[in-house]
């Protein structure tokens, strides 16, 4: 895979969060789904859609949302949904192109 093409993935990626959940908010938290996944042009969980969600946690324009991780993994079927982020003001700055 080409490096080139997994950064404009995971923008779209980025992209998808912010308009359909983040809202331009600055640690906005939000939750990858199939609408986030589908938005990007990516299966929900496949190999791209992972790597992905750890290039921008890589980059700080995503940051794992730790208090509602850990409420999450305390509940009844956690094992069986997604974490959480939170949008970084990088992550914002990237969405602008600054």
């Amino acid at each position: 895979m080409i490096m080139a093409n997994l950064e404009e993935v995971a923008h779209r990626l980025l992209k998808a969060l912010n308009e359909h959940q983040g809202h331009d908010r600055e640690g906005a938290t939000v939750e990858p789904g199939d609408q986030e996944a589908k938005g990007a042009g990516l299966r929900m969980g496949s190999p791209l859609y992972r790597a992905a969600i750890w290039w921008l946690l890589d980059v700080g324009a995503l940051i794992p949302d730790e208090e509602t991780n850990a409420q999450r993994r305390n509940t009844v079927g956690a094992q069986h949904r997604d974490f959480k982020f939170k949008i970084t003001p990088h992550g914002l700055d990237m969405l602008r192109g600054t």
